[in-house]
């Protein structure tokens, strides 16, 4: 599961720095990521109206269009319930505009959900250009979803 790193600021704090503005190429790597799990093409929405109840993959952009988050969500409420979460951080409610949300079926494991999030941020280059958040490894990530399809 994605995260800050505790020593670099906690959740009262200034916004962290941001990543790289977010481009067309980029959008569709979210998908990439989920393999035979991705339920259909990556959509955008404002982040305080976001409907988007399945497990998947999101990535939110501030203002400018720079990457702020990249993360995962599964559960009942899938990403819809994980941004609200976010929102209840001060910083997070300033600075999250858009979210762009890669819908993956039900039937994704967490593990599964993790090894994407953690390709995704090393196609998007997050791990260097983010260096103050944490993302899971990407580890078999192939052997994971690669080569699953589900409908």
């Amino acid at each position: 599961m994605s995260g800050i790193l505790p020593e670099a600021r906690t959740p009262q704090d200034a916004a962290p720095s941001p990543g790289p503005v977010l481009l067309p190429p980029h959008v569709p790597l979210l998908a990439r990521a989920l393999g035979g799990y991705s339920s259909s093409d990556p959509y955008w929405s404002q982040v305080d109206t976001v409907e988007a109840f399945s497990p998947g993959l999101y990535l939110v952009v501030d203002a400018k269009g720079r990457i702020v988050w990249l993360g995962m969500a599964g559960g009942d409420q899938g990403v819809t319930g994980r941004i609200r979460t976010h929102l209840v951080e001060p910083w997070k409610r300033a600075v999250f505009h858009r979210v762009w949300v890669a819908p993956a079926y039900d039937q994704i494991s967490r593990s599964a959900l993790e090894a994407a999030e953690g390709w995704a941020a090393d196609a998007l280059d997050l791990r260097t250009r983010m260096p103050h958040r944490t993302w899971p490894p990407s580890a078999n990530w192939r052997a994971l979803v690669g080569r699953q399809q589900v409908s």
